[in-house]
């Protein structure tokens, strides 16, 4: 059950670094 609470975890915080890098991305692209 923890291993599977660790991989949500991970996955949820991989999402948010792949969610940030696209916004900046498009904040340089906007300039």
């Amino acid at each position: 059950m923890s291993i599977f609470i660790s991989y949500i975890s991970f996955l949820l915080f991989f999402m948010f670094l792949a969610l940030a890098l696209f916004f900046s991305l498009q904040s340089i692209k906007l300039i």
